[in-house]
């Protein structure tokens, strides 16, 4: 499986083109026009702006590649299982804690009673 930046790169970069590809057929058949105020002009900047995230990601832009990781599938599976094991302490340790207030209010009403 590929990293998730370079999926998404290639799909921002295609996706992209294929948003100015219908604008520049919407613009030969004259469905669109090169006004300011038309959508056509905003199907445009829709396009360009896609090619460029595709571009920065390509670049490693520090915005997108938080996004999007360029790690592996061994990689992201390794910060996984760290995330995980840590997890399980913090649950070990909120889990003694909880045995250990428990047992503090369990003397508390024994010495009450």
């Amino acid at each position: 499986m590929l990293p998730p930046a370079l999926m998404a790169q290639r799909l921002l970069t295609g996706g992209g083109l294929t948003v100015l590809l219908a604008w520049a057929f919407g613009l030969q058949s004259g469905r669109t026009t090169l006004e300011a105020s038309s959508s056509g002009t905003m199907v445009f900047l829709l396009g360009a702006v896609m090619i460029a995230a595709g571009v920065a990601l390509a670049q490693g832009a520090p915005q997108l590649t938080r996004l999007f990781p360029t790690d592996g599938d061994e990689a992201m599976a390794g910060r996984l299982k760290q995330d995980m094991a840590e997890l399980e302490k913090q649950e070990q340790s909120s889990r003694a804690w909880a045995r250990l207030e428990a047992d503090a209010l369990r003397e508390t009403l024994d010495e009450e009673a």
